[in-house]
């Protein structure tokens, strides 16, 4: 199922393609009876009629590319949810768990273990924060790009919803043989307004899919400086306890 405002503006364009239809109709049946002496008015109906349905197939060609690849806005924030609420969030709750001011350990130990263990405790904290913030600035990004879309399906409907006008308005026009070409023009400017609207709207909404692709690229390289700067602690000097292999333990109680 497309998003709401994808099948609004699929209405629009269904409205335009039965409107025409009663347009070209109307067209016949006027042109059905008209008399000898007003035949010099029909070569120019039929031309005018023919680059009519060239920009009606420019349209048509216009239109079916928006179908192909519609976005899912709605997908875009729910991913971007998750980020935060799976994993930036969880990470964040952890983080604060393992705050110095939190732990047991560094007032009732002593030693070079324990040193080592107030050193290495920080970096871990810092580190599981920094992944909530690239959560939070993900979901920002993938929001961005999800508002930006809907905003171009707007502007797709409203440019549809102005060819449905001029069309609707035309077909009441051409209810004579003078009003025609008057109708044939009408139809003709407001379809051209429509192939322009939709092609501003498709240059703003790449504009933006650039800037989009931008933090991406700038989130991707935290994540990677984030893998290379945030290192696995130490254990090592944290890890003899033993007061029987001939040394003493680098694990005192706090007296």
């Amino acid at each position: 199922m497309n998003p709401p405002l994808v099948e609004e503006a699929q209405r629009k364009a269904q409205e335009i393609e039965e409107n025409v239809k009663k347009f070209f109709e109307q067209v016949n049946s006027v042109m059905s009876w008209v008399p000898s002496v007003l035949e010099h008015l029909v070569d120019p109906i039929i031309r005018g009629m023919q680059v009519l349905n060239e920009k009606m197939q420019e349209l048509w060609d216009r239109i079916k590319l928006l179908w192909e690849q519609p976005g899912d806005p709605d997908r875009l924030k729910q991913v971007g949810e998750q980020w935060v609420s799976q994993v930036g969030n969880a990470l964040g709750d952890v983080a604060e768990t393992i705050g110095l001011d939190k732990l047991r350990t560094t007032i009732e130990w002593e030693g070079r273990a324990a040193r080592a263990y107030q050193a290495t405790v920080p970096p871990q904290a810092a580190g599981l924060n920094s992944v909530k913030d690239i959560a939070g600035q993900l979901r920002s990004s993938l929001n961005s790009l999800a508002n930006s879309i809907e905003m171009f399906w707007m502007a797709i409907g409203f440019a549809l919803l102005g060819a449905v006008v001029a069309i609707v308005s035309a077909v009441v026009a051409a209810c004579t043989l003078v009003g025609i070409p008057a109708a044939i023009t009408l139809i003709i400017g407001g379809v051209a307004a429509t192939i322009g609207a939709i092609a501003a709207a498709i240059m703003a909404l790449e504009s933006h899919v650039n800037t989009i692709e931008t933090e991406q690229s700038t989130i991707q390289q935290k994540i990677h400086d984030l893998g290379s700067t945030w290192a696995m602690p130490n254990t090592a000097d944290m890890a003899d306890a033993s007061v029987a292999d001939g040394d003493g333990s680098d694990w005192r109680p706090d007296s």
